[in-house]
């Protein structure tokens, strides 16, 4: 994951002179009696250089009496004055001068962490200060569940990060690109000499950082492939397909059956033995991933349609994922049930029907589809 280094705030500021407050002192001296005047009727704590150099309490620098969440992000290297300004630029502080002096007479300059900040207002530098000595990401909670395309996750994913928030580093375009980079792709013993990462992006609950990059978060669902799935001992060898193969099966799978894991085992195992009996296997979910709309109706053009992910017209396997599956639809695969059964359809009271001929396939789509 991605997140900002944490690095010390180097203080780059020149201290001024020590001079400045004995000079004032001067100043001051040589109206009379006005420092007294000027003390008493409240103007010197309305001077910055008095507030940092002679009062030693913080309790009259004026806090921000706005209310709200403020957000502000810290760079390494960013020096404490450049803070202050943007402190007030985002109405978090009223004065730089104070963020300054205040940061050097608690000797805080050097303990600044830069990284991203939510500060609750209104605030004072008491507070305030404290607060920029532990850097903090936030993070974004992410479900991302099975059967999605890997579009849909991009968009997904954005949607939680959102694009206002000045540290969002996601893109949805750049998450295509990589997905379909080939030396991102090659660099995946599974997917290599492959067009995308489709089926290799993991579903699952994510915590990811709000200043992860496209690439960060390619990396993390693979990762999470890796660690859930390739270390199915089954999966790198299975008894039918190439691991590649499984996951595009167990992507029809996802698409075609329902929750249970017994379902989705009695449809890769008739799957399976229409590939080995060398007839089509006619799964409309692959028309529908080239479609992009997992809701479209199909027509008898789409039917008509010379593509490899139509699967009324080319035998076997479409050529990549129809979707990214989970955990349950790959075991499926890899422990497909024998049956007697060669056909199957979800009816509209919402139950799979299988049938052993096709005439009781089209009995079944009397019964249950009409």
């Amino acid at each position: 994951m991605a997140f900002y280094s944490g690095k010390i705030v180097k203080e780059k500021v020149r201290k001024p002179s020590k001079l400045i407050p004995i000079l004032v002192l001067l100043l001051l001296a040589a109206g009379g009696g006005s420092y007294v005047a000027l003390q008493k009727y409240g103007v010197l704590e309305k001077i910055p250089l008095y507030r940092c150099y002679w009062d030693n309490s913080v309790s009259t620098i004026p806090a921000n009496a706005q209310t709200g969440v403020r957000s502000i992000s810290i760079e390494p290297g960013q020096d404490t004055l450049s803070i202050g300004q943007a402190l007030v630029k985002k109405g978090i502080i009223l004065n730089a001068t104070d963020f300054l002096c205040y940061v050097r007479k608690i000797d805080a300059g050097n303990k600044i962490q830069a990284g991203y900040y939510e500060i609750t207002l209104p605030v004072s530098l008491e507070q305030l200060v404290p607060l920029f000595q532990s850097a903090r990401i936030p993070t974004v909670r992410v479900t991302l569940q099975e059967g999605l395309r890997m579009d849909e996750i991009a968009a997904k994913i954005q949607l939680a990060m959102g694009t206002e928030s000045e540290i969002v580093r996601f893109s949805v375009t750049e998450f295509m690109n990589l997905a379909t980079d080939k030396t991102v792709i090659n660099a995946l013993t599974y997917t290599k000499g492959k067009t995308s990462l489709e089926g290799f992006l993991f579903p699952d609950t994510y915590e990811i950082a709000k200043n992860a990059t496209s690439k960060d978060v390619i990396d993390l669902l693979v990762n999470t492939f890796l660690k859930k799935v390739a270390v199915e001992p089954t999966f790198n060898s299975p008894k039918t397909f190439t691991p590649y193969q499984v996951v595009v099966m167990a992507s029809l799978v996802e698409k075609e059956a329902g929750k249970s894991l017994e379902e989705k085992q009695m449809v890769a195992g008739i799957l399976e033995k229409r590939i080995k009996s060398n007839w089509l296997i006619q799964v409309d979910a692959a028309l529908l991933y080239e479609k992009k709309d997992w809701k479209a109706t199909i027509t008898s053009a789409d039917l008509a349609t010379i593509s490899p992910y139509n699967t009324y017209k080319a035998k076997g396997l479409p050529p990549t994922p129809i979707c990214n599956p989970g955990l349950e639809s790959i075991q499926a695969v890899l422990t497909s049930k024998d049956s007697p059964y060669w056909f199957y359809l979800h009816g509209k009271d919402g139950v799979i029907h299988y049938a052993r001929t096709n005439a009781e396939h089209e009995q079944n789509k009397s019964l249950y589809l009409r």
